[in-house]
This record gives C-alpha cells, sequence and structure tokens, in this order.
C-alpha cells in the first residue's frame, strides 16, 4: 500500500503572490500611519486635563500617547494589507502570508523562553549602556504593564507579517533564502536600532533573535510558528522585568 503524502511542514512552500514593490508599499505605510496618528495623538492629548502642563516634545515620548498611537496605524495597515490580498491577488490574508498553526504550538512558545534566557545571558557578558530609550517609556508600573501588553501580544503579530510574512519570502524570491534570511535580519536590526540607541551590540543581539525567527519561518514553512517563537521571546523578557522590578514597581531602580 502506498503512504500517504507527508503532510506540512515538508509540504513545498507556495511562490508569493506579492513582490517587493507590495513590501515597499508597506513599509512606507506603516511609516506614515504611525507619523500621521502619532501627530494626531499628540495634539489630541495636548488638549486633555490628564496631559496638562506636558510640553509636545514630553507628549511625543508618553507611553500613554505613543502606545494607542502605534496600535491605530498598526490596524490601518493590516486592514489595507487585508483588502490588498483579498481584492487586489484574489488570495486570504492568512494564505498569503503563510500562516499555517503548528499542532505543537507551546513547542514554539517554549523555544522563545530558551531563545530569551541564551541571548540575556550573552548579553549580559557584554558592555551596555546604564539605560536605552526604550527604559524611558516604563517609568511607571501603568507604563511596563501597557509595554508589557503591547510587547507581548500585539508587536509580535505586526513585525512578524513585516518582515518575515512579506520582506523575506520577496527577498527569498530575488536572492534566495539564506541571503534573504540575513538581509531581512540586519533590516530588522536597522528598525530596532532607535530604540536601543543605537548600541551595536544591542542591536546585533536583536540581529541575533530575527536570523532564529527567520529560520523557524523559513524551515516550519509557517508565520505562526516564528509568531509564537517571538512572543515566548518577548514574554520572558517581560516576565524578567517583573520579578527584577518587584512587580514593576522598582523601575526606577533597575
Amino acid at each position: 500500500m502506498q503512504s500517504a503524502p507527508r503532510p506540512w511542514p515538508l509540504a513545498p512552500e507556495p511562490e508569493p503572490v506579492f513582490g517587493m514593490l507590495e513590501v515597499c508599499f508597506a513599509f512606507g505605510a506603516m511609516l506614515a500611519a504611525v507619523i500621521f496618528c502619532g501627530v494626531v495623538a499628540v495634539a489630541v492629548a495636548h488638549h486633555m486635563p490628564g496631559f496638562s502642563g506636558m510640553k509636545m516634545t514630553e507628549l511625543a515620548n508618553e507611553t500613554r500617547v505613543l502606545l494607542p498611537a502605534q496600535l491605530a496605524a498598526y490596524c490601518l495597515v493590516l486592514a489595507a494589507l487585508w483588502r490588498l490580498f483579498g481584492h487586489h491577488f484574489g488570495i486570504g490574508f492568512w494564505r498569503a502570508l503563510a500562516w499555517r498553526w503548528p499542532g505543537r504550538w507551546p513547542v514554539f512558545v517554549i523555544g522563545g523562553v530558551v531563545l530569551a534566557v541564551v541571548v540575556q545571558v550573552g548579553a549580559h557578558f557584554l558592555p551596555s549602556p546604564p539605560e536605552l530609550p526604550v527604559d524611558k517609556m516604563m517609568r511607571t508600573a501603568s507604563d511596563a504593564w501597557m509595554m508589557s501588553i503591547f510587547g507581548v501580544l500585539i508587536a509580535p503579530f505586526v513585525e512578524e507579517v513585516l518582515f518575515r510574512g512579506l520582506l523575506f519570502p520577496a527577498l527569498t524570491r530575488r536572492m534566495g533564502a539564506l541571503a534573504a534570511l540575513l538581509l531581512s535580519s540586519l533590516v530588522f536590526g536597522a528598525f530596532h536600532a532607535q530604540q536601543l540607541a543605537g548600541e551595536w551590540i544591542q542591536v546585533s543581539c536583536i540581529v541575533v533573535v530575527s536570523v532564529v525567527l527567520t529560520g523557524v519561518r523559513w524551515r516550519f514553512r509557517s508565520l505562526a510558528s516564528s509568531t509564537l517563537v517571538h512572543v515566548g521571546y518577548n514574554g520572558t523578557l517581560f516576565a524578567a522585568l517583573f520579578v527584577q522590578t518587584n512587580g514593576f514597581t522598582n523601575l526606577l531602580r533597575r
């Protein structure tokens, strides 16, 4: 009797329906949406009683203003991509991005936990500045909780869509998977450089993390798998911060 064909993830991955033009559109739209929503959020917050007395420059770095603006920008771009894939290409959003939910999904989350531990232990022995720009967004417990929820439930999904769902497949079609993995990871590191004050050691760690995430996406042909690893990675970082600061109550003493 002939054995049944082996199921995903060993099945061949279909050619992406989009190219670099659509990828550039997505990244350009994201940049424009973040700037637009950020300006609107600052303007609105400037007239709200809870932010009275704060300068515009202070509002532009206020977590309670920035995160809702980013969330709005993400929703706008994802909605645009949803319509693009459905109406222009005639293919569903999830299918276009190779969103295949793995059967043993907890393994990928645990993999993200292990990745976070390995990277943080390695980074502990490397020089690091006392404070990074991203640390300034977590001055209070409420800020830290907002950043944690955003960083675990929202940011991983959006970043995976942009970098491993769009950029990596489009680059793979042009230059091969290995070169695409390296180039997309460098772009991912540059994307986070501002949050890390351009510290090359910290940015290099992010590039290493991206190499692993892209490798998971490549090996298992599933954006859901790399997203789960990303969630596990970010969740571990915020859990460690929660423990170190006694439940986000000693943030200024880090």
